[in-house]
């Protein structure tokens, strides 16, 4: 390795700096960091890249992984992604994939077993296939080009054309760029439900969920019904020594006696995540989807206009229903969008109770195997999932026209549990459970009634850590919020909308919602912190955005102007 990583911060400082070359700072290397680096490295010829200096600022111990992929964690806790999806090289959706470089080949060589599609391996693995990558790329850097310190960042604080950068030790340096890619800036909790909860947080779940925190045999209420809250359930289940065997319809499980008692699940909407489809469910031709796609495109000469209902939503429940006529046996009546409409209302309008949300969960389960025919919630989450790209090109950067966005927002939370569900495999084992009356949900019992009561509700992409770079930034009006969907305003190459350094008074709050805001010089924001001006921020997926090829693209400019 030609690289020399460390905990330890370089030597020039805030008083000491020099501009011999290209300082730039990133904060936060989980996947979405290390993309950053990655562009940079690929984006420059070699005599350019040698004027650029990088810190990395990650206090997890395995850059590019972060805490969400750490390798350690335990392998109950699943992917929700299958195999054939993950390619971290991939940054373009018409690239051509290389399998040695994929997920898939890393797995062919370190861990056989699961190097095939359609599986939904323990993100510890996936884990360590990022740390893998991440030493990869630290290769195509000269030696101490990349310093990695491992500590949090506490402040960012503008000074005319540069930044100053501190550390929770109080140490600072000065940076020409600076990166903010921090994610979930940690494994917290929702902070609306720490206002009025007590509770505890489920991750780590090797630490938060021991034998001590939640006792064997002990009634345990789960807060949420997410995938975290499916973390939650493996960890006390097969965490705790219990087994489950494959069958040919639900799987069998045989108790570790260390399990608590019963867990119920209480969420809000009562509505569960659909099972995923398998490989047993024969895919359509991909060109199926090229007429509807093309009506989304079309529509681009309306971004900022668009209305949710007429202009996007229509398309999908269109394409839904002749997607499942196209599925269907020809004995079987032919179904009309209205009729997806109409499922997608009811399924939407009310609560569900744990019975009946138990038979949708089923359902699902069956049509994911390939045991029961195509039916409408399958076909609208497919046309969904076929179409996202196309959606979040139309609706990123404010694409719909004003009071439109809440419309879209409810529509996708919903689509969140349709489409992007947990894998059958894990839908197979919760329906298990509940058989086994391990498990129950639709809770309705007060939280003092239980022995122990969990918070599985992760903090939202809005909910900006205290204390943290990105909340101070928004606190001091430095980089604009959108006023509909809370998220950190930026450019097309992801440089942070807002106010420009070297101003004497900070922006007001309400000045920080204008279009005509300049981008702030040097600071780029990638991520979490952006979702909903930017839609679709999946950390494992570089081909629905280019933000951060068109930043680096910048910086290559930047850095050959200052040579």
């Amino acid at each position: 390795m030609s690289n020399v990583v460390t905990n330890q911060p370089t030597k020039r400082t805030a008083s000491s700096a020099v501009r011999e070359k290209t300082r730039i700072a990133i904060i936060g290397c989980g996947p979405r960091g290390m993309q950053c680096l990655e562009a940079l490295s690929r984006k420059m010829p070699a005599e350019v890249l040698m004027n650029v200096e990088i810190q990395v600022y990650e206090p997890a111990e395995f850059p590019g992984a972060g805490s969400v992929y750490d390798p350690r964690q335990p392998h109950e806790l699943r992917m929700n992604f299958a195999t054939q999806h993950i390619d971290f090289w991939k940054t373009d959706p018409d690239q051509k994939k290389q399998r040695s470089t994929s997920l898939i080949g890393w797995l062919a060589k370190h861990y056989s077993e699961l190097a095939k599609s359609d599986q939904y391996i323990p993100r510890s693995i996936v884990g360590e296939y990022l740390s893998s990558c991440f030493q990869t790329v630290l290769g195509r850097f000269a030696e101490n080009q990349v310093t990695v310190v491992q500590q949090q960042v506490r402040s960012l604080v503008p000074s005319a054309s540069r930044w100053t950068v501190m550390t929770e030790d109080g140490h600072c340096e000065v940076f020409d760029q600076v990166v903010l890619t921090t994610g979930h800036e940690g494994l917290r909790a929702s902070e609306q439900l720490q206002r009025t909860d007590s509770s505890q947080f489920v991750l780590p779940t090797q630490s938060q969920l021991t034998h001590e925190a939640i006792p064997p045999q002990a009634t345990v209420l789960l807060r949420g019904s997410g995938l975290t809250a499916i973390d939650a359930v493996m960890s006390l289940t097969v965490g705790r020594g219990g087994a489950f065997t494959e069958t040919d319809d639900l799987p069998r499980y045989v108790s570790s006696g260390e399990e608590p008692l019963r867990i119920d699940i209480q969420s809000r909407s009562g509505r569960p995540g659909l099972a995923k489809p398998t490989a047993a469910v024969e895919p359509i031709f991909e060109a199926f989807w090229d007429k509807y796609r093309s009506q989304l495109v079309a529509k681009m000469t309306q971004h900022g206009e668009l209305h949710f209902y007429r202009d996007i939503w229509n398309v999908v429940i269109d394409a839904a229903a002749s997607f499942l006529n196209h599925s269907r046996s020809s004995s079987m009546p032919p179904i009309n969008r209205c009729e997806v409409d109409v499922w997608y209302r009811g399924w939407s309008r009310y609560g569900m109770d744990g019975s009946t949300a138990c038979q949708a969960m089923l359902q699902s389960y069956q049509v994911a195997g390939g045991k029961q025919p195509l039916d409408i919630p399958f076909a609208l989450g497919e046309a969904w999932r076929k179409l996202y790209p196309d959606l979040t090109q139309l609706i990123s950067h404010g694409g719909l026209a004003e009071g439109q966005w809440n419309r879209f927002a409810k529509i996708g939370r919903e689509m969140e549990r349709i489409s992007f569900g947990p894998p059958a495999i894990n839908v197979g084992r919760m329906l298990t459970l509940i058989d086994q009356q391990k498990l129950n949900l639709g809770c309705c019992r007060e939280p003092d009634s239980y022995d122990r009561v969990i918070n599985a509700v992760i903090a939202g992409p809005h909910q900006a850590k205290t204390g943290g770079p990105i909340a101070a930034l928004i606190q001091q009006g430095v980089v604009a919020v959108d006023a509909a969907t809370g998220a950190v305003k930026i450019s097309g190459d992801g440089m942070a909308i807002g106010q420009p350094l070297g101003a004497e008074t900070f922006v007001t709050p309400e000045s920080t919602q204008s279009v005509a805001e300049p981008p702030v010089h040097g600071l780029a924001v990638f991520g979490r912190a952006t979702e909903g001006w930017v839609v679709g921020n999946d950390t494992l997926t570089r081909t629905l955005h280019q933000h951060i090829e068109r930043w680096a693209e910048s910086v290559h400019v930047q850095v050959m102007a200052n040579c």
